[in-house]
């Protein structure tokens, strides 16, 4: 098992789980919720996420980007997995995502959602695959904040109410921002080793110090943006503003490798906390 949670990046799973439930949270305020339905939108995001940090590592190994000793991704550099092996259970993985989108899509007749889920997968694909690689051209950053953000929030609320909420596309950026600061922890971490193998990501286009300023803009803005939303909102977020500074200090201290993952923690505290002010 936790050969498993490894090879998956068990730990970045957050980034799935916290938009699921925001979104689901703006739905309920509006009086549409399902059991059900969270169920299965949380099963299809961890499934497509699984399966795009699986891609993600499959393509970094083939194009050279993940190497021994110098990758944090250990899944195909420590032999935890083959190639091929990885390459079919990451089909496997976006089968499974795809088909729970699609019987969520005819049984609530929303084919709306279809668009939605076929732009995610796009993303979650062409992060690293193909002629597109965008994660490689510095605007990976943009991918996933609309990917973790606007698209999985909204497409929950959609889900569970049948409509578009404009509510759920503002609640979603702050979640939004925060997922982004993750990758960017990721890419401050690997700035020498990207640049070596020829990857432009947004840290290495900005260098090490305007990286850490992005990162504080990334982590910060969304207490700004949590205030527009309620007196709650922004009273319960506030309870998780020191862990926000310890990051900030971490970032300040160039320990990248346990940045990438407290961030992901961090978005965990935040999101619940952001979460559960707007449901009261």
């Amino acid at each position: 098992m936790k050969k498993i949670l490894i090879i998956l990046r068990a730990y970045s799973w957050p980034a799935s789980v916290v938009p699921v439930i925001l979104g689901s949270v703006v739905a309920h305020n509006t009086g549409a919720f399902s059991w059900a339905d969270f169920i299965l939108i949380l099963l299809a995001a961890i499934f497509v996420h699984s399966g795009a940090n699986l891609a993600n590592t499959y393509f970094d190994f083939k194009n050279g980007v993940d190497k021994p000793g110098l990758s944090d991704d250990r899944a195909l550099v420590d032999g935890l997995i083959t190639p091929a092996a990885a390459l079919r259970l990451t089909v496997a993985l976006f089968a499974a995502g795809a088909a729970i989108g699609l019987y969520l899509s005819v049984t609530h007749r929303l084919p709306l959602m279809l668009v939605l889920g076929a732009a995610g997968f796009l993303l979650a694909w062409f992060y690293t695959a193909g002629g597109v690689s965008y994660k490689y051209r510095a605007i990976g950053d943009l991918g996933i904040f609309f990917a973790f953000g606007p698209l999985m929030v909204t497409g929950t609320a959609l889900i569970q109410t049948g409509k578009i909420l404009p509510e759920a596309l503002w609640t979603s950026v702050p979640v939004g921002l925060l997922i982004t600061a993750v990758l960017h922890a990721n890419n401050m971490r690997d700035i020498n080793s990207d640049l070596d193998s020829g990857i432009k990501t947004l840290a290495g286009l900005l260098g090490p110090e305007r990286s850490r300023t992005f990162y504080r803009a990334l982590l910060f803005t969304p207490y700004a943006l949590a205030i527009t939303l309620g007196l709650w909102p922004a009273v319960f977020v506030a309870v998780s503003l020191p862990l926000a500074l310890k990051l900030e200090a971490i970032s300040a201290g160039g320990d990248f490798r346990h940045l990438v993952r407290e961030t992901a923690k961090f978005v965990t505290v935040f999101g619940l906390l952001f979460s559960v002010g707007l449901w009261i």
